[in-house]
């Protein structure tokens, strides 16, 4: 993470994302959407850090990129303990947290946890109310479907306050929907050039305002990334985050690699 982030922060890219998942089960059902086999390349040994944690680490060695989860599921975790935690990363960074959220996929993680993995859309509604509560009235209360809060403080606020950007991490109509409805960015993993454009125009005529997000990944398309690159701004993409980038060794080199190739073309 330390090198990552410092050449995040030489190399002249705008910010830095984190991926993110707590206790990831042995066995699962569930069907991972951002790939047509339904399965994921990790499993349950796979080495993963806190993503808060590692992106207050970069906080403190960084001073201009931004910083953010991609993403969050909120079946992990609750909306006050989320509130808390970013408002401290946003102090920490100085105002400079993107938070990424979503309803979350893999429902055995939750389960694993302890936590409500049911009407996973609609409890990822009251939780952007009570994030933004939380970051904007020095004590709040809430009454909600899922959520019944008597009245409580989250201090300090996060310099950004409830202005905070908030990205929705999903496909679905449904996150289309709720990032159109609640102002939020909307963030596609794994989506080609033209599944984004219709990803947009089905954003946008939802009502959504707000940027896009769309991950392309480095390893498998090398030699391709200035093309590809064009065709995701073309489609209307607002932020193109980097993944996959092969080996762990190598980041550092891939980043100046694609910053010496890409960035100063398409800026």
């Amino acid at each position: 993470m330390f090198a990552v982030a410092r050449s995040a922060e030489q190399l002249g890219y705008d910010s830095l994302w984190a991926t993110t998942h707590t206790a990831i089960p042995v066995r699962f059902e569930s069907r991972y959407p951002y790939d047509p086999s339904g399965r994921p390349a990790w499993d349950a040994t796979t080495p993963w850090g806190d993503a808060l944690l590692s992106l207050a680490f970069a906080a403190a060695i960084t001073e201009r990129v931004r910083l953010g989860p991609s993403v969050i599921p909120l079946i992990t975790t609750d909306p006050l303990t989320l509130a808390k935690h970013a408002a401290t990363l946003d102090v920490y960074s100085g105002g400079r947290l993107e938070l990424g959220i979503g309803a979350g996929w893999l429902v055995e993680e939750g389960q694993a946890l302890g936590r409500p993995t049911d009407h996973r859309s609609a409890r990822l509604e009251e939780a952007l109310e009570i994030l933004r509560l939380a970051w904007s009235r020095e004590t709040f209360s809430y009454d909600g479907r899922f959520w019944n809060i008597p009245e409580v403080g989250i201090n300090p606020k996060p310099p950004q306050g409830d202005r905070l950007p908030i990205w929705i991490g999903g496909q679905g109509q449904r996150a289309i929907a709720i990032a159109a409805e609640h102002g939020c960015g909307l963030m596609l993993w794994f989506a080609e050039p033209n599944a984004v454009r219709d990803y947009i125009a089905r954003f946008r005529a939802a009502g959504g305002h707000g940027p896009v997000a769309a991950a392309m990944p480095l390893a498998p398309n090398a030699g391709h990334w200035l093309d590809l690159s064009r065709q995701y701004a073309e489609a209307g993409t607002d932020l193109l985050i980097l993944t996959s980038y092969g080996q762990a060794s190598s980041v550092t080199a891939v980043l100046e690699e694609f910053a010496a190739q890409v960035l100063p073309e398409v800026r």
